[in-house]
């Protein structure tokens, strides 16, 4: 019966027409290379190589060959190098960094597509993940900023845009006519005359929703509640009636279980775009841990 390895060797082999490159891209010595190739031309009946000076030439039989067992075989190692990258990926442990709210709204329940060895840390400060990455302390993170520095790796995760939320019980019907006939003043004048909430003293997300969708540099509003947590804070809007202004993706699951009604989510508001981030000695695992973070 032919070994598989054999074939391996033979491909080898051919390609390089050299017993010792052949043997260093298998990390095998020169004479196991050459009993490989005897024994494969034993099992098939026919001369495979004629040796010269430098190297050896493959006959019509292994031509011949050659032209039967590539596609299989490229294929095979195909596969094989797919089922060894994912391999790695699940166990490998690795420590991964986001705010409270990104593991709620984007892993919790989703946790083997990501890996089977992971231990969480949350920062609601991109800087603070950041530099806790760059300084080798976790080894990867998700942030809300793109960074560009000579020993961090960087890739898009996903994007999402602001909205309006409320408790319940608040009455939208006042505001509703208004969002529909894309009347903004009196859009404005409605919130600015709501109970709100915030998970930031600096109103991050709130100035950055009024400059894109009223055009204006200072929103006319007074935060009633801080909290300093995305999640904590939505959770607790859910109790109390307020409006606030969050990320799509981290209101949509409190809005699917009528928590949270969704007040307005314009077209023109503007989006955040979030990034995996490693420091470039995880280069190696760096694609396969993207690519289960993004499936």
């Amino acid at each position: 019966m032919v070994s598989l390895e054999w074939y391996r060797t033979f491909k080898a082999v051919y390609k390089h027409k050299n017993y010792s490159r052949a043997a260093k891209e298998l990390f095998m010595s020169q004479p196991a290379v050459s009993n490989q190739i005897s024994m494969l031309e034993a099992a098939v009946g026919h001369k495979l190589f004629y040796r010269k000076s430098k190297g050896v030439e493959p006959t019509e039989n292994a031509k011949f060959l050659n032209n039967l067992i590539i596609d299989a075989l490229d294929k095979l190692e195909a596969v094989e190098a797919f089922y060894n990258k994912r391999a790695a990926k699940e166990s490998q442990f690795f420590s991964l960094g986001m705010s409270p709210h990104a593991y709620h709204a984007l892993f919790s329940g989703k946790l083997p597509a990501i890996g089977q060895h992971i231990s969480f840390q949350f920062e609601e400060s991109s800087q603070v993940l950041f530099d806790l990455v760059n300084e080798r302390k976790l080894d990867y993170a998700i942030i809300d900023k793109e960074v560009n520095t000579f020993d961090t790796l960087t890739a898009p995760i996903f994007q999402t845009s602001m909205c309006v939320v409320a408790h319940p019980h608040v009455d939208l019907q006042p505001v509703a006519q208004s969002i529909a006939q894309h009347d903004f003043t009196e859009i404005e004048a409605w919130l600015e005359n709501q109970v709100w909430f915030s998970h930031s003293a600096t109103n991050h997300y709130i100035k950055l929703f009024w400059l894109h969708c009223f055009n204006k540099q200072r929103p006319r509003i007074f935060t009633n509640y801080t909290i300093p947590n995305s999640f904590l804070m939505l959770n607790e809007l859910c109790k109390t009636p307020g409006v606030a202004i969050a990320l799509q993706h981290e209101v949509n699951h409190f809005v699917e279980a009528s928590r949270l009604q969704q007040v307005w989510a314009p077209e023109n508001a503007p989006e955040v775009r979030y990034f995996l981030i490693a420091h470039k000695k995880k280069q190696a695992h760096f694609d396969s841990i993207l690519t289960g973070l993004t499936q």
